[in-house]
């Protein structure tokens, strides 16, 4: 673990609001919740705790708030040993999401609030020595900055021997962030969005979208919630892996995010094959859905392929 550089998680963090129902509340009541936090969430937020959680070294890059009530996540971050030393910072409150967990279905319904915080820009992106990481991890948001920045790392790698491996966590926005995919090494593209361009199997999509892309394609990962995930690497081979299904799903929130970092960590840190990373990112998330949060991902058997 030593020699291995760290991941660079750029991305967005937020404030969650997270309420624990016996069940999904009925329009205009009024009623207790079991349970009730809030804790740091966002994306590449959550995949740089669960791949610390995982032992990896990482990084997380986005914007920072100087609110007082952002102070809870700073704390967060420091704790966990997460990097976010090149960081800007704005005066402006941050996002926030509340988020309702169904205790009888295992769901999460999600309603965000971001009142135009600012994103990270490439300038941003520019001041850090890109020599520090062995990867560097992208959510597909902000297109324009996004694809500056990922130009960079490109950059970056034709000048050097050691390339950066690039990811990126597609899920919204598809004609907007399409472009971005064609700067990856690896793209995993969300269930969700797949649905919403018609595509009805995790393989369909992985052929789909590589139809689409066509030229300069990356190695396309969907995962399909418990029917498991498919991949498609470069030379067009494509592969199913069944989920890790836990007794009981207690809390799904970051379930995506937890198999994102799975599989960076898998690829990057213990060099597996696509299927093999596809394989141990479906038991990250099988297990995370089994308890609330994310700490319990620390017991996992990363052995165990």
């Amino acid at each position: 673990m030593a020699s291995v550089k760290p991941i660079l998680c750029v991305g967005c963090t937020v404030i969650d609001f997270v309420t624990i129902s016996a069940s999904f509340p009925k329009e205009d009541t009024d009623e207790r919740c079991l349970d009730g936090s809030w804790q740091r969430g966002g994306n590449a937020s959550n995949v740089s705790t669960v791949l610390r959680l995982l032992g990896a070294k990482v990084e997380f890059f986005g914007m920072l708030s100087k609110s007082d009530g952002f102070r809870v996540l700073l704390d967060d971050l420091q704790r966990r040993e997460i990097g976010v030393q090149h960081c800007p910072m704005t005066d402006k409150d941050p996002p926030f999401s509340s988020v309702i967990i169904s205790q009888d279905t295992g769901s999460r319904t999600i309603v965000h609030c971001n009142k135009n915080y600012p994103y990270v820009t490439w300038q941003d992106f520019s001041q850090i020595d890109l020599n520090q990481y062995g990867w560097v991890h992208f959510e597909a948001r902000h297109a324009k900055e996004t694809i500056k920045m990922m130009r960079t790392v490109q950059e970056h790698n034709s000048r050097h021997d050691n390339s950066i491996v690039i990811s990126l966590d597609f899920e919204t926005l598809y004609e907007k962030n399409l472009e971005l995919c064609h700067l990856s090494d690896y793209v995993v593209f969300s269930k969700d969005l797949a649905t919403r361009q018609g595509w009805r199997t995790a393989q369909e999509t992985c052929k789909e979208l590589a139809l689409v892309l066509s030229s300069s394609r990356p190695n396309i990962i969907c995962p399909w919630g418990n029917t498991g995930a498919s991949c498609l690497d470069s030379s067009s081979e494509c592969s199913s892996v069944p989920a890790c299904e836990p007794a009981s799903v207690v809390d799904t929130l970051g379930a995506g995010d937890s198999f994102m970092a799975g599989f960076i960590y898998a690829s990057y840190v213990m060099h597996c094959s696509l299927p093999d990373a596809v394989g141990f990112a479906n038991r990250v998330a099988g297990h995370k859905i089994s308890n609330y949060g994310y700490d319990h991902i620390a017991q996992l058997n990363k052995d165990k392929l």
